[in-house]
């Protein structure tokens, strides 16, 4: 059934890039990329901070659920979402994505397999793929996204909306940037739903990432007003000076960090560099497990082109249950009675373990 829904996103969204309503956009940065009126008229707003470091403000709706801010995964690794739901329930919006991360080209001789994880300690955590643009990248994180609560999706050329979201502010320059969207009619649990991606995707050399990432699932009655309500909060974010200063200063501090992990002189940056590292450490196992603590949530990174996520799939031979695992440097992946999966090419100490078997 999982693999029949893959499917039917994939042609969906065959459908909207071949419709050319993914094509590349000129994207507008700042403020004013869109009439944020219509359906968020009679909305009204109020400020959400960041509440981890203060990073910025966005105006949200008064009366949502709103969770999210600043995820900080390393020195240079800060990672955007907030996720707001409507009372009733029956609209999600999300501005960026946790569980997103920086993308690595496949480089020899070390990281070649898409997938593999590129571990920069504290500094950040990558995952190797190769490049996807804009659209590209909008349908297979729909799929991500949608695919276990979003049934038999079909291309929904009436709500392609056409403004751009505002992006972050970046002080590099890209090589290559393109954007592109895509929006499905779908049956959900409640009913009919739209179903809506948005992605910018900017190339740095080696590296990689999806600049805007932008979501919304609605009924269809509520798909307008979700759409203006993503807008308007894409584009009322406003980051704080001080956390700009804030964050050079990391970057700063984590080139010294990766200079002195590089020659192994790990001593000579005292133990509070440590302790943060720690910290980090910490954070990433906790973002690692994001998807798997939402609930309903739980299986939206199933489908989505596993080399993005850094996932493996898997089975257990002895139930024959489907696992998605966290992709390791190892080929091997065990687990335990308590459902505890370790990554390494033979089974831990103690007994107890059965290993995982490749999936598709």
């Amino acid at each position: 059934m999982r693999r029949l829904n893959r499917i039917a996103w994939t042609i969906a969204g065959v459908l909207v890039l071949a419709g050319g309503c993914g094509g590349n956009l000129n994207f507008l940065s700042g403020g004013g990329a869109g009439n944020s009126s219509g359906g968020s008229a009679s909305v009204s707003w109020v400020q959400f901070q960041d509440p981890r470091e203060k990073g910025f403000t966005m105006e949200v709706p008064q009366g949502w659920t709103v969770k999210g801010g600043l995820f900080r995964l390393g020195y240079s690794d800060v990672r955007f979402m907030v996720d707001m739901q409507s009372p009733d329930g029956k609209v999600d919006v999300r501005i960026g994505d946790v569980a997103v991360p920086i993308y690595s080209l496949p480089a020899a001789p070390y990281h070649l397999k898409e997938g593999s994880v590129v571990d920069l300690g504290a500094e950040a955590q990558m995952i190797v793929a190769k490049y996807r643009t804009g659209p590209q990248f909008a349908v297979l994180y729909a799929q991500a996204r949608f695919g276990n609560i979003c049934k038999n999706p079909q291309a929904d050329q009436a709500d392609m909306q056409t403004a751009a979201p505002s992006s972050l502010p970046s002080q590099m320059q890209a090589t290559q940037t393109s954007a592109g969207r895509i929006a499905v009619r779908c049956d959900a649990s409640g009913g009919a739903a739209v179903a809506f991606a948005y992605a910018q995707t900017s190339l740095y050399g080696g590296l990689w990432m999806a600049t805007s990432l932008d979501s919304y699932i609605a009924t269809p009655d509520q798909a307008s007003a979700a759409w203006n309500i993503l807008l308007h909060c894409a584009n009322s974010v406003q980051i704080n000076p001080q956390w700009t200063a804030y964050q050079k200063q990391m970057e700063a501090e984590g080139l010294q960090y990766q200079v002195a992990r590089q020659k192994q002189r790990m001593a000579e940056l005292g133990q509070q560099v440590q302790q943060f590292e720690a910290q980090m450490r910490a954070m990433q196992e906790q973002v690692a497990g994001f998807e798997q603590r939402q609930g309903a949530e739980a299986a939206q990174v199933q489908g989505f082109d596993n080399g993005l996520v850094g996932i493996t799939p898997t089975y257990d031979p002895i139930t024959g249950e489907e696992q998605d695992v966290w992709t390791g440097p190892s080929n091997g992946y065990w687990v335990n009675g308590q459902g505890q999966v370790v990554n390494g090419s033979s089974a831990p100490p103690g007994g107890g373990w059965q290993q995982l078997q490749p999936g598709q």
